[in-house]
């Protein structure tokens, strides 16, 4: 029995064991092929099964429904060599099972039962934390990697990007002093780590430290570009910097050179960001173009995949600026379709809390402001259940302050904006307040 970089017993050969470790690095790294390794390996040798399941788990966090046949494939694939697996092998094979079946929190649940026993598991690590950003359990990211970093030589290669992870599930539980020492110990380590980087881009943002973060992720463009899986979304944090700093030029520009040509690769990190990147453009006013038809076309072919209610509200931002009026009835059908026949933890986090912001959000693309408002006011508090990260979520809360304003509700902005400033203490947003508490009497 071969064994992984981490010195973990793997079911298979020695070759196999290195595509293994390729793939687990690159996975880590945002960057490579790391599906690519496994199908190969798992060509040359079909008893592969812990490679097989590795695929399956990739496909599905990378968006991929349970019923796609790529993800099929890989789960018959793993079930077929389930008489040669060790324990821990059946272990993530359970897990990917439970999340192609929507058992999202039982999935987490498996990942973790493998951590507890087997700490440097460094598949079933990142695929807990990207379920738990998933599942918008930011203290659960945070407290995964707690668990086991004792567990971890700091020279191995992969410690840094395990330190890199800690610094996110620290800025996202608030503690920013510590989740930027975290990015910046992570990033001398290993200055290529485009996660570490975006955690850093997190503290920036979420401290409104426009110019530092400016700074920051210029200077280090050529670090993280290279992280294919993770460049776009970089870039998109850049962009939030600039946006606040009233640069739409540069942000259009950047956005047609970098983030439009990408929506060929059908990715669904890609279609968020360009989805988000566009409506907070509008948000502040600025004429976006044409822009919106192709983003509107990449999403309609997800229109009936539900894999997320974070998904599915972005694509209601297409859907709401498409120039066919029919993706906002398509997505609305589909969406009620799914609420009534659906199952599984995102059909039960749909029908509670993204189904009523994706209505909000549709509202409000339409110009019923208070329909909008009537239905993201209720459920705003919720919106962590969809998943994403709080830079991420804030689309909601600055889309409510928008339907606000735009529809003449002064009071209701007025409050929303003296909320916003206790958190972001900006010149534009003391300005909007100010603006607001002047119209409201």
């Amino acid at each position: 029995m071969a064994k992984d970089q981490l010195g973990l017993s793997l079911t298979g050969s020695a070759d196999a064991a290195a595509a293994y470790d390729r793939a687990v690095a690159d996975y880590w790294g945002v960057t490579g092929d790391p599906v690519g390794h496994l199908k190969q390996a798992l060509a040359a040798e079909p008893d592969f099964g812990l490679g097989a399941t590795a695929i399956a788990g990739l496909f599905l966090i990378g968006g991929f429904r349970g019923d796609h046949p790529e993800v099929v494939a890989a789960i018959d694939a793993a079930r077929r060599a389930l008489a040669a697996a060790s324990p821990r092998e059946r272990l993530h094979l359970a897990a990917v099972e439970a999340w192609a079946e929507g058992r999202s929190i039982d999935a987490t649940l498996a990942w973790e039962a493998i951590l507890v026993d087997w700490p440097t598991d460094a598949l079933a690590l990142r695929l807990a934390q990207d379920g738990y950003f998933f599942l918008g359990q930011s203290a659960a990211i945070r407290d995964s990697i707690a668990r086991v970093r004792p567990a971890w030589d700091a020279g191995h290669p992969l410690a840094s990007f395990v330190l890199g992870a800690y610094a996110f599930g620290l800025e996202e539980t608030g503690d920013l002093g510590r989740a930027e020492a975290a990015a910046r110990e992570a990033l001398a380590r290993n200055p290529k780590d485009a996660w570490a980087t975006h955690a850093l881009a997190h503290v920036f943002e979420t401290a409104c430290r426009t110019e530092e973060g400016i700074a920051f992720l210029e200077a280090t463009h050529d670090a993280w570009g290279p992280a294919h899986f993770m460049a776009g979304h970089n870039g998109w944090h850049l962009a939030l910097y600039l946006i606040e700093q009233g640069r739409a030029d540069r942000v259009l520009a950047n956005y047609d050179r970098f983030v439009a040509p990408r929506l060929a690769d059908d990715l669904t990190l890609d279609r968020c960001d360009a989805a988000a990147l566009l409506w907070r453009l509008e948000l502040e006013g600025v004429d976006v173009g044409d822009r919106w038809a192709p983003v509107a076309r990449a999403w309609r072919g997800h229109v009936d995949d539900h894999v997320l209610a974070f998904n599915d509200l972005h694509a209601a931002l297409a859907a709401a600026r498409s120039p066919d009026p029919e993706d906002a009835t398509r997505l609305r059908r589909s969406l009620d379709d799914y609420v009534g026949a659906g199952r599984g933890h995102n059909h039960t986090v749909t029908a509670e809390v993204g189904r009523r912001l994706v209505e909000g959000m549709l509202r409000y693309g339409e110009g019923r402001d208070a329909e909008a408002i009537e239905a993201i006011l209720p459920a705003r508090y919720d919106a962590h259940r969809i998943g994403g990260s709080h830079a991420q979520r804030d689309i909601v809360a600055l889309t409510l302050i928008a339907a606000a304003e735009r529809s003449g509700r002064w009071r209701l902005a007025r409050a929303l904006l003296a909320e916003r400033l206790a958190l972001r203490p900006t010149a534009g947003v003391r300005e909007r307040y100010e603006r607001a508490a002047a119209r409201a009497g």
